[in-house]
């Protein structure tokens, strides 16, 4: 199903006046009316400002149901009237962003339907009603957060997946990533993910095991973080060597701005506290050996830093990056005495601000040993 165009025309001069007409419904067949929809859905608003956009829109609109009316009228099969059912829906459901009398349409629409029992008319009102309720999501209370994420996937467990239900999972996950809640993220991830493997299609395994790394990685604040592998000399690493101290585990490459802008407050850092049990463990994301080292060497690097001998598992595929579904550069999480993450984004100011808390202020003289 086309999308409705928003993008307006970058070459046509065209004014609303002239665009009166522009959607005349034609008489045909279902078949030749669906064409007429999908070609009035793509045609571009020909003007640039917000008004003549929503103008457009509300054209469109008003001819896609006018078209779905007549394929009613021409007595569709079931598929063909879901169909029509879906055009209609969708263009309410778009236009109800810019217009509340489109909201009324929506919600006449989907009462029409609540007693419907064929399973693909309660498949489709129930994933629409889903996608208009998930716009207000980070305007609800922790509680009702939590139960639209229940509601959101039972209604999965009972009707199966479709591409809008993974959309509205996989973009309340991305969403919730950087929210104040990333937990509920993680929750988020962990039962898309399972719904996925119900699907048992192999095709979605490396989609399946990014979203678990992720959710791996949006459930550390407050738990342990298992931190493994070999460091850049060749080494085993040792993790049960770092118990007991407040630990930064820095994801990062040399060909990363903001991760070498971030280099000498980290230095400043492990100078200061460094004797009160502040310790360092860099994930480097270099593609190569070479490139690392002459960084490390230049900089005077001091902490230990963790990159695999095998080159296939290097940059983005660094073993660690992988568990954590790390996608961005430089993630900072910080760890506490008893080896619980207290922060994952410990940069900059946050980071001095964590250490003065965790282990004392160097300035006062105060410590918590």
């Amino acid at each position: 199903m086309a999308c409705f165009a928003l993008a307006p025309a970058a070459d046509d001069e065209s004014t609303p006046a002239e665009e009166a007409d522009l959607f005349p419904v034609p008489q045909g067949t279902i078949d030749e009316l669906f064409t007429f929809i999908n070609s009035v859905k793509t045609t571009a608003p020909p003007e640039r400002t917000q008004e003549a956009v929503v103008a457009h829109l509300r054209k469109q609109v008003q001819a896609v149901v006018a078209a779905c009316d007549r394929i009613m009228e021409a007595k569709p099969d079931e598929p063909q009237e879901l169909r029509a059912l879906m055009e209609r829906l969708s263009g309410y459901s778009v236009l109800s962003q810019v217009d509340e009398s489109a909201t009324k349409q929506l919600n006449t629409l989907f009462k029409q339907y609540e007693n419907d029992e064929r399973p693909a008319v309660v498949q489709l009102i129930g994933g629409l009603q889903l996608q208009n309720q998930v716009s207000d999501f980070f305007k609800m209370a922790d509680a009702a957060q939590s139960k639209f994420v229940d509601d959101l996937f039972l209604f999965i467990d009972t009707h199966g997946l479709d591409q809008r239900t993974v959309s509205i999972a996989s973009s309340l996950g991305e969403n919730l990533e950087n929210s104040a809640t990333p937990q509920l993220g993680a929750v988020v991830y962990e039962r898309l993910a399972k719904a996925l493997i119900k699907l048992n299609n192999p095709a979605l395994e490396p989609q399946v095991s990014r979203m678990q790394a992720i959710a791996r990685r949006l459930g550390l604040p407050g738990n342990f973080m298992e931190v493994m592998g070999t460091t850049a000399e060749g080494e085993k690493f040792d993790w049960a060597g770092y118990r007991g101290k407040v630990v930064l585990v820095d994801f990062w490459a040399s060909w990363c701005g903001p991760c070498r802008a971030e280099i000498p407050n980290m230095k400043a850092q492990l100078e200061k506290y460094g004797d009160r049990g502040f310790a360092i463990v860099g994930i480097n994301l270099d593609n190569t050996i070479n490139e690392y080292q002459n960084y490390v060497d230049r900089e005077e690097l001091t902490w230990v830093n963790l990159m695999s001998p095998n080159e296939s598992e290097r940059g983005w595929n660094s073993p660690l990056a992988v568990h954590y579904g790390i996608s961005g550069i430089p993630t900072a999480i910080l760890i506490d005495r008893e080896g619980k993450v207290v922060s994952m984004m410990a940069r900059g100011g946050e980071l001095n601000r964590l250490l003065a808390e965790l282990l004392g202020d160097v300035e006062t003289g105060d410590s918590d040993n």
